[in-house]
């Protein structure tokens, strides 16, 4: 009772998000400060997990990406910005952890590349104690286990110890494990996973990933994943890029990791700033300054180099447009008429 009065108290509905939205990240910064020293995570990042979708997040090693799982999971809370989460319909920032935690188990699911599974216990075990720590009530508990292990194709293996299971076979008591809370919430849930198949060989990890795609399919789970392999791109809805704590890119199904600037779309994010991909400032030499004109629906940037931008700049002579004298370059007012130079 006290939960659901703590969360009244402090409702903040988003009315205007579409009922498919799970997860709205709105211009979340988050920043680390060590003594004098501080280190921007996440910087002004926005986007939206959609109901039964697959979405992945690619970017080189600390741009961001464990850090953006974690503020969606509600584990890191965001600097500034807002965490919405459909389940709640309120912004999960301003929560305390007390009901933040209670919220999570019938929400969020965790599924990581180390799996944490106990190793004196046996799949089944692994999973229902999962369950026990999700709350799951005991008299649904040996159902929702039984079922699992099922769905994830364990039940010939659901006697033996987590230490005699191959790396494939541990991934998938790890997703039973991850969605022991999430199976009877109608689609409202999301598993969040970082870098799901890094340990396993190719083919153990496509049937990783195929089991990710049915289970997304059947029960309308959401799953968000961290990754750096093209194999868990390629299987994504959508891919999401980032880099040095910035969005800089969105791909739709089926992309290429080594032709990203051939299939990515930028988006303006809350404050009509456009991010530039830094491989494409790379081959244009770096550029600081852009001339933008829009031709033929077409919005083009030219860059902009200092000889350029200086002859730009030059005082120019001008035609006064109501006399026709010539005002000297660097001069406003016609000496002739009297008149000023207007736009």
């Amino acid at each position: 009772m006290m939960n659901t009065i703590e969360v009244e108290e402090q409702l903040d509905l988003y009315s205007d998000l579409p009922d498919d939205v799970v997860v709205s990240v709105n211009d979340c910064y988050k920043i680390y400060k060590a003594q004098e020293l501080e280190v921007v995570a996440l910087s002004g990042v926005s986007l939206q997990i959609l109901e039964g979708k697959i979405m992945a997040v690619v970017g080189p090693s600390g741009s961001g990406k464990t850090t953006l799982i974690n503020t969606i999971g509600g584990i890191t809370k965001a600097t500034v910005g807002k965490v919405y989460w459909a389940n709640l319909r309120t912004d999960i920032t301003k929560l305390s952890e007390r009901v933040l935690t209670e919220a999570r188990r019938n929400f969020i699911g965790f599924h990581f590349q180390l799996n944490n599974l106990l190793p004196h216990l046996n799949a089944w075990q692994n999973v229902e104690l999962a369950a026990r720590i999700a709350g799951v009530p005991r008299a649904i508990r040996k159902e929702r286990v039984d079922r699992l292990i099922k769905m994830v194709g364990l039940e010939e293996r659901k006697r033996n110890k987590a230490t005699t299971l191959s790396g494939g076979e541990k991934s998938r008591v790890a997703i039973a494990s991850a969605l022991v809370n999430l199976i009877d919430t109608e689609g409202k849930g999301l598993v969040l996973c970082d870098e799901p198949t890094g340990d396993l060989d190719p083919e153990t990890g496509e049937r990783i990933l195929d089991l990710f795609q049915e289970l997304n399919e059947t029960i309308g789970t959401s799953f968000f994943i961290v990754t750096h392999s093209q194999q868990v791109a390629s299987k994504a809805d959508v891919t999401v890029e980032i880099r040095d704590g910035v969005i800089s890119g969105f791909h739709q199904a089926g992309i290429d990791l080594d032709e990203l600037d051939t299939t990515r779309i930028v988006r303006l994010d809350d404050k009509h700033r456009l991010p530039m991909p830094t491989d494409l400032l790379d081959l244009a030499g770096d550029p600081r300054e852009f001339k933008i004109t829009y031709e033929d629906n077409r919005f083009i940037l030219d860059p902009q180099d200092t000889d350029v931008i200086d002859s730009m700049r030059a005082k120019k002579a001008r035609i006064c447009r109501v006399c026709g004298s010539e005002i000297p370059g660097g001069k406003f007012i016609c000496s002739n008429c009297g008149s000023q130079v207007t736009v």
